[in-house]
């Protein structure tokens, strides 16, 4: 089921306010902000035009007082005089977060007329991350608070009375009083600031008048902040160059240093690729110490996590710096795409996050070529959306939403990363800069509006002189992806393809098998053959390309894993046009070997033994490739969840061993002959170095379990661990059978009190793999105290309990316990409750499993995280039928290991 563009008189499928009044402006005022209360007063006045005759204004609010003695209403005529309108009755539907002013008479649309409705009221500063909420963090030992906001999707309504919807687009003058050694800020510059007539020691803070834009998007922060400034190298408003600011509270500035040099360099680039400058007259960038998500876009106002903002180049492990360039080049991608062009409701969320997830990575591309991050994004973001794509109870890019609760369920891999995949693969089809050309057309006719996918689909349609409207129809709307079977027909020498939707069960039925995508082939070979080659793509249930000329040479299809498909090869194709040219591939084209290998395993559609004997054959040929190694890593990890207790664990480990013993020895030598050599190779070999030495501190290696020992030994004495070891040393230690009560206090330290910006994220990740049960079960309890992990984290601890053999059981059993408690820390920001579910119940692998977690939620209401939940579910049957199907053979193949 998809969303239909409706009308603006029709009725919406989904929960909207009546479209007879629409905003057209907002004076809002913050003030009486009371920290330790936690409460704060707000006025707000809202203009709206008359669009149908009406006798009713509804008003969406969550967790404010407003009371019908708190509401004036005027009614403004064209020619500037104003009347009062008195009100019959004010309504509350507290439920679906909404109330109605009943008027005594009937406004017409005809007048030419405007309302004007002033709204004074009361309303709460949240702890949960969502609204306009406070954050604790500790300067020099005393506790201090910052304010910020975070409003989307729909929780502007939690901080002033509001029409929330992302098509009711309109313009905000706000002025907030604070303290007076306090910084305000907000989306743009301040206009003026005064000394409060009630206290001189607050003063307020007038904000110039933003651009039109969603309430989702409007934003401030207060505190006692720093900055540190950049500039533009190009010229924006006034021709002169734009000021980026990176806002933290104090002690952080050293910190703040990456984020300062990029932001302008990505502001600049995206200006020309667009075509269109950054149209705010300022950029600010603000850590805040609380945060649910990575960050948030608002208009000129961007708030972050601390660790996707933050990197020091003495501390932070080096895959942070990766991660801020990524996050800083994604909200800055949505001053464009999603601030200045919004789509008009949320089930086309994807026109936001998949474009901004693909051009960020364009972005941080631009910056560091070196990175090769592209090769990342196929290991990562489309292996992600595929492995949440093959679940029967995935969704397609455009899904329906009918409330609030359902739109924080569409922040998904569906809607980022397919929505990126498929954003990658046509504009990989077209030529970047066709499709780029068609982006800027998109934008400038749509800019300062709401617009849909069918509106961006037609832009690049005009430019690139293709019908995408009609390509893409399936990818945005269809649930699923295909698979493409490849074969070569010996007699008529022929390269026969089939493609059917892909379920990573296997199991699929005749309904479910109705769609056919439209495939770019994008065959890669070294051979001139390939011109002889006229079909570069197909859109049937099957294609056969006659005397295909290379059919004793290598070939692949989906050059650089760059469309998001599958392919299964058969088992000649797989002898003799793959694997002995395995080296002849790039870098993409091997993750997607790999994990289309691994999926179809998973499938029933080929055997486990076919992807064991793949990985057999290629670790020899693996070299340096991080990104091939990632790739493998998560593969293994799958299989080892789903076979773990196949057979006695140390031939599973043994098989494990063969894959990274010898190469983590040797990097460990190299540190060893050269210890300055850690931070004198290039970016993707710290990175390498870390993956497989994390990846083998698991497997108790004795001479990597030693030098872990020996760092974590050096560490309590007080020598710094290197910032691109510190998973590997505490991971490899939490491992290990003597992990000691003395050893977890130390790494539990650095969650309570971290040594460095990404310390608890680290620590959290790696005390999750302890094998001791009695240290498992004093760290697992810790979930349910938010005084030792905050519930913004736990999810970092949960994954890795999860997927520890030696824990998983423990964790489920105490999750399900304590699920109450676990509940109300988490549901009061429901994509908190929402991303642990989803991250963790999946890594399960047994119908006892299965049964214990679907028979307690039975009754349970699971509104705002039930797609989550069924799909782990769904990756529950899939693990177990694979054991099932598979164990015997994978017994007996671990048996020599």
């Amino acid at each position: 089921m998809c969303a239909v563009t409706l009308e603006p008189t029709s009725k919406p499928y989904y929960e909207a306010l009546p479209t007879h009044l629409k905003p057209v402006h907002y004076d809002l005022s913050v003030s009486a902000i009371d920290v330790a209360k936690e409460t704060f007063k707000g006025k707000v006045v809202i203009d709206l035009q008359i669009v149908e005759d009406t006798s009713e204004l509804h008003l969406n609010y969550r967790d404010l007082t407003v009371t019908k003695e708190g509401i004036t209403v005027e009614l403004k005529a064209k020619d500037g005089t104003t009347s009062s309108v008195s009100i019959k009755e004010v309504t509350e539907f507290k439920e679906k977060e909404f109330f109605i002013v009943k008027f005594d008479q009937t406004l017409k649309s005809s007048s030419g007329a405007s309302l004007l409705v002033t709204l004074v009221y009361d309303g709460i500063i949240q702890t949960n991350m969502a609204g306009f909420y406070k954050s604790a963090y500790t300067e020099n030992g005393e506790e201090k608070f910052m304010l910020s906001s975070q409003f989307e999707a729909t929780d502007a309504r939690r901080a002033f009375p509001c029409l929330d919807e992302p098509s009711l687009k309109a313009t905000f003058k706000v002025n907030i009083a604070v303290p007076e050694n306090w910084t305000a800020l907000g989306n743009t510059p301040v206009e003026s600031t005064s000394t409060s007539s009630e206290d001189s020691n607050v003063k307020i803070v007038q904000f110039q008048e933003t651009p039109i834009m969603s309430t989702y998007l409007l934003a401030w922060a207060c505190g006692e902040f720093e900055y540190i400034e950049s500039f533009t190298e190009d010229k924006y408003q006034d021709g002169k160059p734009l000021p980026v600011r990176i806002y933290t509270t104090k002690g952080y500035l050293e910190d703040a240093k990456l984020a300062s040099e990029i932001t302008p360099k990505i502001v600049d680039y995206f200006s020309k690729i667009f075509e269109i400058q950054y149209p705010l007259p300022k950029l600010d960038l603000i850590a805040v110490h609380s945060f649910s998500h990575n960050a948030m876009e608002n208009w000129g106002l961007i708030t972050y996590r601390s660790t996707a903002l933050l990197y020091s180049e003495t501390k932070s492990d080096p895959s942070y710096k990766q991660k801020v360039a990524y996050v800083v080049a994604h909200e800055l991608a949505h001053q464009w795409f999603g601030n200045l062009v919004t789509m008009k409701w949320w089930d086309e969320l994807w026109l936001n996050e998949g474009f901004a997830t693909w051009v960020g990575f364009a972005a941080v591309d631009f910056l560091y070529p070196e990175w090769d991050i592209f090769s990342g994004f196929v290991s990562e973001s489309l292996q992600q959306a595929l492995n949440l794509d093959g679940l029967r109870n995935s969704h397609p890019i455009e899904v329906p939403v009918i409330d609030a609760l359902d739109i924080d369920q569409v922040f998904d891999a569906i809607s980022y990363l397919k929505g990126a995949s498929t954003i990658l693969m046509i504009s990989n089809y077209l030529g970047k800069e066709v499709f780029l050309k068609g982006v800027a057309t998109y934008l400038n006719r749509n800019k300062f509006g709401n617009a849909t996918s069918h509106d961006l689909w037609s832009a690049i349609g005009e430019v690139s002189g293709k019908p995408i409207d009609s390509l893409m129809d399936s990818w945005i709307k269809k649930v699923g992806f295909p698979v493409v079977s490849v074969d070569i027909e010996e007699t008529s020498k022929s390269l026969v393809l089939n493609q059917s939707r892909f379920l990573n069960s296997g199991d699929l039925t005749e309904e479910e098998n109705e769609t056919n995508w439209w495939i770019p082939l994008n065959i890669t070979t070294d051979s001139t053959s390939l011109r002889e080659i006229s079909v570069d793509s197909f859109e049937s249930e099957t294609l056969i390309i006659d005397n295909f000329p290379l059919e004793k040479d290598f070939f692949k299809l989906n050059k650089d894993t760059s469309g998001v498909y599958r392919v299964n090869y058969s088992a000649k194709v797989l002898e003799t046009n793959i694997l002995p040219h395995f080296n002849r591939m790039s870098a993409r084209d091997k993750v997607g070997l790999i994990a289309d290998t691994a999926a179809i395993a998973i499938s029933g559609n080929n055997s486990t033994l076919t992807l064991l004997k793949l990985i057999q054959s290629i670790v020899p040929e693996l070299g340096d490739d991080y990104v091939v190694w990632w790739e493998l890593g998560k593969r293994l990890e799958q299989f080892a969840i789903t076979f773990e207790g196949a057979d006695d664990t140390a031939n599973l480990n043994g098989f494990l061993k063969a894959v990274y013993e010898k190469r983590a020895i040797q990097l460990i030598e190299e540190l060893k002959k050269d210890p300055t050599s850690i931070d004198t190779v290039d970016f993707l070999k710290v990175k390498l170095r870390s993956e497989i030495l994390v990846q083998a501190g698991l497997l108790s290696i004795p001479e990597v379990t030693e030098y872990a020992t020996e760092l974590f030994d050096k560490w309590l004495e007080g020598t710094a661990i290197h910032p691109s070891l510190k998973s590997f040393v505490f991971g490899t230690i939490a491992s290990s059978p003597s992990f000691t009560e003395a050893q977890f206090e130390a790494i539990l330290k650095e969650v309570t009190n971290p040594t460095s910006l990404d310390s608890r994220e680290l620590a959290l990740g790696a005390l999750g793999h302890v094998h001791n049960d009695q240290l498992a079960t004093k760290l697992i309890s810790l979930l349910t105290n938010p005084e030792v992990i905050p519930t913004m984290d736990s999810h970092f601890l949960g994954v890795s309990l999860s997927k520890n053999f030696h824990t998983k059981e423990k964790f489920l059993q105490f999750f399900l316990d304590n699920y109450a408690e676990l509940y109300k820390l988490m549901s009061t920001n429901m994509v908190v409750l929402d991303r642990f579910i989803k991250l963790t119940l999946g890594n399960y692998q047994s119908q006892e499993a299965y049964n214990k977690i679907e028979e307690f939620f039975s009754g349970k209401d699971v509104h705002g995280f039930e797609r989550s939940y069924k799909q782990s579910l769904d990756n529950i049957k899939i693990n177990t039928n694979w054991f099932n199907r598979d164990s015997e053979e994978v017994k007996t193949f671990l048996k020599d290991f």
